[in-house]
């Protein structure tokens, strides 16, 4: 099999697993909120590698804080849902773009987004669920990255037959 091949079943395999997984520990800590948004994170988080899926989780929460907050304060204070969508998907592009965190956008704006749309009466509880909800599918994501690295790990470390160096190529 190409090496190209490979590395789109473990990638598949990852994601497929973090969505699993974060979903079942939403459901199994009887959380309150939907966990679809912990699946949604530990696919979106999941990188071919660790550093780069922790990186990735980083951002994700940062800006998911950012944006569930900032539209729950923008909810409270201006009360018309549509309206204070609409207020701070702006004020989070500019945000973003004058502190130069154009990764940090769109799931900033996403997050305000849900939380100004969702219709649930208490503003702060959702956006604490969802903020909850993210930091669970991050942590899913980044411990099944581990584990796939330290398992990939384990190939490469074999000694060939002929008590020669590890074989870097399996």
């Amino acid at each position: 099999m190409q090496p190209r091949h490979f590395e789109a079943i473990i990638f598949s395999a990852k994601a497929a697993s973090g969505a699993l997984i974060a979903a079942l520990s939403y459901n199994f800590f009887e959380l309150p909120g939907a966990p679809w948004v912990a699946a949604v994170s530990a696919v979106l988080v999941t990188q071919p590698d660790l550093h780069s899926s922790f990186k990735a989780s980083l951002l994700r929460v940062a800006a998911n804080v950012a944006g569930a907050f900032g539209g729950a304060a923008l909810l409270a204070l201006i009360g018309e849902p549509p309206v204070a969508m609409a207020i701070g998907v702006m004020v989070t592009g500019l945000i973003c773009y004058l502190l130069k965190q154009d990764d940090a956008l769109r799931p900033a704006a996403v997050a305000v987004i849900i939380v100004t749309l969702i219709g649930e009466s208490s503003r702060w509880q959702n956006s604490l669920n969802r903020v909850g909800a993210v930091i669970i599918g991050c942590l899913c994501a980044l411990a099944l990255g581990f584990l796939f690295d330290k398992l990939s790990g384990i190939g490469r470390s074999v000694p060939k037959k002929g008590g020669g160096e590890p074989d870097s190529t399996e």
